[in-house]
């Protein structure tokens, strides 16, 4: 089964790619991780990636961002299936996916669109911080109290990122709104489209997205 979960910040789509990567015996493609571990390689393509994010501090562009998926999709068996999460973002990389996936042998199943009002994504991202040693995240009130608290699984000092306050987030919701938008209304009307309220705790979204895939005979 090879699936995209598409969202806006704070719906919960990474931890679902997960849940349902472990579901259906697939590997999850995040671009976001995928990023920031080939940045740190010393490689053409890992320079160039670590110039774009850490000295340049731009988006990554979409020619460099299909060269990383393809990177990481040479590292998965063919016979298994992949959950991909942050790629498509844009009209430009849809098409650019599509060709990958095809020289692969690979279809796209579903995608999976988590809805989630904007208040609710700023809600929920501005309690977002993270652990700098082992990279655990962490949700301010639940899983710490004040932003002087070490990680309660290794002791790291925690901190937010920058793109992660109100201001940040702002910012990347407008982008989402602008540019994913439009993508998951392109999948709307190629009928691979899966639609959840991302509103309900993690197991009741994730039920729901089973629930919708299996409706449509993909088992």
């Amino acid at each position: 089964m090879n699936l995209i979960i598409i969202g806006p910040q704070g719906c919960g789509k990474g931890t679902q790619a997960e849940k349902l990567a472990e579901r259906f015996g697939a590997s999850v493609i995040e671009m976001g991780h995928i990023f920031r571990d080939m940045a740190k390689e010393d490689t053409e393509l890992g320079r160039l990636i670590h110039e774009t994010i850490h000295e340049k501090k731009v988006l990554v562009s979409n020619d460099i961002t299909i060269e990383a998926f393809k990177e990481a999709l040479k590292k998965i068996s063919d016979n298994e299936g992949v959950v991909l999460d942050g790629i498509p973002r844009t009209m430009v990389q849809v098409e650019s996916v599509g060709e990958v996936l095809d020289a692969c042998n690979r279809n796209i199943d579903k995608v999976i669109s988590i809805v989630l009002p904007r208040e609710i994504s700023l809600e929920r991202i501005t309690k977002r911080f993270a652990c700098r040693d082992c990279r655990k995240r962490l949700i301010m009130g639940k899983d710490i109290q004040n932003i002087q608290e070490a990680c309660p699984d290794c002791g790291g000092e925690v901190y937010q990122r920058s793109d992660d306050s109100p201001e940040g987030v702002s910012k990347r919701l407008d982008i989402f709104y602008k540019e994913t938008v439009p993508v998951i209304e392109y999948y709307r009307e190629k009928g691979l489209l899966v639609e959840v309220d991302g509103k309900g705790s993690i197991e009741e979204v994730f039920n729901e997205i089973v629930k919708k895939i299996r409706t449509t005979d993909y088992h």
